[in-house]
């Protein structure tokens, strides 16, 4: 299963508490993190972007269909869904999800940015699309319930995977 969410859903917490679970995020497939290797994964996503790796979107896409025919529920970044979407056409399992949340956390979302320490051009990017990415979403949500999710105040992915019996396998620590 792929599962896209939108930034604060919180990828990164549920890949560390289930070992079933890969955040491509945390990947070093992304970035070129040569010169910044002496960082944590979450300090090195709160500094300005590092170089981006060659080639990287298709590491990424080969990454996520490797995860994906193992059996592990595949956590993407919304941003790289549609170089995914694409690349699933040719797969014999198409299965994902759409997590986000609602527009109308916007404020909510912005204070998880800053607590988790985002940088302030993280910040001011991802606002610029909030709302026309939740209102498409919220949108899709009532064509495809199946395959949309919208988060309401307080919830995160975690939450999302269980109700939908994708962590099913695998241990939760």
């Amino acid at each position: 299963m792929i599962i896209f969410e939108f930034p604060g859903t919180g990828k990164t917490t549920l890949s560390k508490k289930n070992d079933r679970a890969i955040d491509l995020e945390l990947s070093e497939i992304k970035y070129d993190n040569s010169t910044v290797q002496h960082l944590t994964k979450e300090q090195r996503k709160a500094i300005r972007r590092p170089l981006s790796s060659k080639g990287y979107k298709k590491k990424y896409v080969q990454q996520a269909k490797f995860y994906h025919e193992k059996g592990y529920l595949v956590l993407v970044a919304i941003n790289m869904m549609l170089w995914l979407l694409l690349a699933m056409r040719t797969w014999s399992d198409q299965s994902f999800h759409v997590v986000v949340p609602s527009w109308q956390l916007r404020q909510e979302y912005k204070w998880r940015y800053q607590e988790r320490g985002n940088n302030r051009r993280f910040i001011t990017e991802v606002m610029l699309v909030w709302y026309p990415t939740t209102w498409f979403f919220g949108l899709m949500a009532l064509i495809f319930p199946n395959q949309v999710t919208i988060l309401q105040s307080g919830e995160y992915l975690g939450k999302v995977c269980l109700t939908k019996g994708y962590l099913s396998s695998g241990k939760m620590t």
